[in-house]
């Protein structure tokens, strides 16, 4: 199967000569082939492609040949350093070599379907970089325009898509459309010689270290290679980089500090800061969708496909379209509409649904809002706040630690609206807090946004960015436990069944005994019908089963309290661990949990909560399973 190139994950890496750019850039695919176990492909100096279990490609090694621009590459490379010292002749042998090596990377995607692919430099990063070197060298005392990250981020925009450029701009700038028409001819030839890569990696060197490794070489000094063109360099790099994060976000931006560092030590920070863009780009495979989310494309039309499937017509829309099923085709007419459609149930869309103000909500917002499954979640949020808040003040007013984690943690407005309301009350207390937040965060956006909260409670916080169903990943947080609390919300119907009960079991092992862990399940309703007819796969538990599989794993799952919302769809539970073995009179219990029918006897309190205006239950699994308490 070919690679989509959008879902492959494209490295630049930059720095000033001496650096070790070349080298860094020709090893970092073989060790992103060994940490993540991912195909990944290297251009620049050389060309590999090392996977998990065999190479491809490599120096001396080309069983299936190397792409046609990388032999055009490797041979303008070759003329270009011939030239290195003439200001005339070099960039207009440097630039179309830079073309055909990008172009090559591109093509190597498709060829072996490459997770990854690292290119030593880029055509328009390295341009913004070193143009200046030949146009204005800093040594004979030339001075240039030096574009603003505004003007660069408006030229790129203008030569990759065609957006017009603004007056200021264009008036400080020279003559762009020779650029625009260079990427129309190229993209019509075939030709993916002009792009922004999804990750850029500066090797931050001292200019004077630089020249005193460049000098160590041995090797001819080329004219640029001097302390003043190199300070230029590294100036314009960060111009560079700036716009980078313009075009391609904060994250986009990785910078190591090569000074006094090793190759290896350098390669291992690439690998450490490269982390969440791997788990992004790995969770956005076709065959490793995030949990939450279905195959099947609902964005730009496709929820029409859906609502006119007869299967979903006449077995679960007209049946149930007064129960909410009328709501699901006017998802696209609302922004978190539109979002869940392309995202499914990502941390962006569950904020969509937390922050919602019924008051001000226009027509398609509100519709949204208001379908049954929505509603739970929101009300799950109030009952989540409404029990953690009082568990968390009591702990530190008593405690001179409170240790809590919370896996997957989206945005945490579970943990982060109590801790507000004490910190209100007795900021003092937050000084005691020390909150460890995970996540698989596919889009990489709940790290920065947590951390500012965080720091702004002045609270000792963590994000660790993983897969929660590894077990490797969860005894690396475990080295923060034993937990006083522990939360695992939202995750129990995406989770396969043994990945749930193997979390379970680790979360009562990293709990103190005096801990408690806040969970929650889903019964299943109309929403989890049309949800399968999408193409969604989930585990629905009611409150009784879900409070067996809780007392399987070692909590007392039968003195479990369970609070519901208004429409009784989600469950929010509170359970301490098990503090005694189970020592039940009849040997076949814990074998024939799964045969137990929702008719398990409970005792139940009827709570009036004045903030949803109905009625909750808290309840506890008692009757059968007493001989276990």
């Amino acid at each position: 199967m070919k690679r989509n190139k959008e879902n492959t994950l494209h490295i630049s890496v930059i720095g000033i000569d001496g650096s070790g750019k070349s080298t860094f850039a020709a090893s970092l695919p073989m060790l992103v082939a060994a940490e993540y176990e991912l195909q990944a492909g290297g251009a620049g100096e050389t060309y590999v492609v090392n996977g998990p279990e065999e190479d491809c490609l490599t120096s001396g090694f080309a069983p299936e040949g190397i792409p046609f621009t990388a032999r055009i590459s490797k041979r303008l490379k070759r003329w270009a350093k011939r030239f290195t010292n003439s200001r005339r002749i070099y960039p207009f042998l440097k630039v179309p070599q830079m073309m055909a090596q990008d172009a090559a990377a591109r093509h190597m995607v498709s060829k072996w379907s490459l997770d990854c692919v690292v290119s030593d430099g880029n055509t328009l990063l390295s341009t913004m970089g070193r143009a200046a070197n030949y146009l204005y060298p800093a040594r004979e005392g030339e001075k240039s325009f030096a574009p603003t990250p505004e003007d660069l981020a408006a030229v790129l925009n203008y030569v990759l898509d065609g957006k017009p450029v603004p007056k200021e701009t264009a008036a400080r700038m020279p003559n762009l459309r020779p650029g625009r028409w260079l990427h129309q001819i190229t993209r019509a030839v075939g030709l993916h010689s002009v792009w922004m890569p999804d990750v850029v990696i500066l090797l931050k060197l001292d200019p004077k270290v630089a020249l005193e490794r460049i000098h160590g070489r041995g090797q001819k000094i080329d004219r640029h290679e001097n302390a003043d063109d190199l300070a230029q360099t590294h100036g314009r790099y960060q111009i560079a980089l700036e716009t980078m994060r313009r075009v391609k976000g904060e994250q986009s931006v990785i910078t190591i500090d090569v000074n006094g560092k090793g190759p290896g030590e350098a390669l291992q920070d690439a690998l450490v800061a490269l982390r969440p863009h791997i788990l992004k780009q790995t969770a956005q495979k076709q065959d490793t969708k995030p949990l939450g989310t279905t195959e099947t494309e609902l964005a730009d039309g496709g929820i029409w496909k859906k609502v006119f499937n007869p299967r979903y017509v006449f077995r679960y829309f007209i049946p149930r379209f007064f129960s909410g099923a009328w709501r699901e085709p006017f998802f696209s007419l609302s922004k978190p509409g539109q979002r869940f459609l392309k995202e499914g149930y990502s941390g962006g869309v569950m904020k969509e649904i937390y922050d919602n103000d019924p008051k001000h909500a226009r027509l398609g917002t509100a519709i949204f809002q208001g379908y049954p499954l929505h509603r739970a979640v929101y009300d799950r949020l109030q009952l989540l706040h409404e029990h953690i808040e009082p568990e968390l003040e009591k702990r530190l007013q008593s405690q001179d630690e409170v240790t809590v984690f919370t896996a997957p943690s989206g945005y945490a407005y579970d943990l982060f609206r109590p801790l507000e309301s004490i910190a209100r009350r007795t900021p003092a207390l937050m000084k005691k807090v020390k909150l460890m937040a995970a996540d698989l965060d596919p889009h990489g956006v709940l790290a920065p946004e947590l951390s500012a909260r965080a720091a702004k409670l002045g609270i000792h916080f963590e994000f660790r960015q993983g897969d929660l169903s590894k077990a490797d990943f969860r005894e690396a947080c475990a080295a923060n436990g034993p937990f006083d609390l522990a939360l695992f919300v939202g995750l129990s119907s995406w989770f396969p069944k043994p990945a749930t009960l193997k979390h379970l079991r680790w979360l009562k092992q990293n709990l103190k005994s005096t801990g408690k862990l806040v969970t929650d399940c889903f019964t299943p309703a109309g929403y989890s019908l049309s949800g399968r007819y999408v193409g969604y796969k989930a585990d629905y538990y009611s409150p009784q089963r879900y409070c067996v599989l809780l007392d399987t794993a070692g909590f007392d799952g039968l003195n479990a309290s369970v609070k519901s919302g208004r429409d009784a769809i989600n469950h929010v539970v509170l359970a301490s661990p098990r503090s005694a073995p189970c020592q039940s009179s009849n040997p076949t219990l814990g074998v024939e949990a799964d045969n137990l029918t929702d008719s398990v006897p409970l005792k139940t309190e009827i709570h009036v909560s004045s903030q949803f205006g109905h009625r909750q239950e808290a309840t506890s699994v008692e009757g059968v399973l007493n001989g276990c308490v």
